[in-house]
């Protein structure tokens, strides 16, 4: 079958059935660019605010894409704390009924 008359299968997944997530280089530059100016202390001092759990030197880890992969708790605690949704680091598709 050619390139161009191959299907592609979808499958959607629940995020509370993920446990975690696959993470690379090219993520962790998103979450440096997303994070800006703020210190990574500041940012890891925010989540524990929050009650989720994430430290300064572990967010340093995942920006310079030393993690091969992070939590779903971790990874929705540094998007509540940046006011960022978990789709800018997922690969999603939206559908609308």
């Amino acid at each position: 079958m050619s390139e161009k008359g191959k299907k592609e299968t979808k499958m959607y997944i629940y995020v509370a059935d993920v446990v975690f997530v696959a993470w690379n280089n090219e993520r962790g530059q998103l979450l440096k660019r997303l994070r800006g100016k703020k210190s990574r202390q500041k940012l890891a001092d925010e989540i524990a605010a929050t009650g989720g759990e994430c430290s300064h030197q572990n967010i340093k880890k995942l920006e310079y894409g030393e993690s091969e992969s992070v939590s779903i708790k971790v990874l929705e605690a540094i998007c509540a704390a940046l006011d960022i949704s978990l789709s800018d680091f997922l690969s999603t598709l939206e559908v609308t009924n």
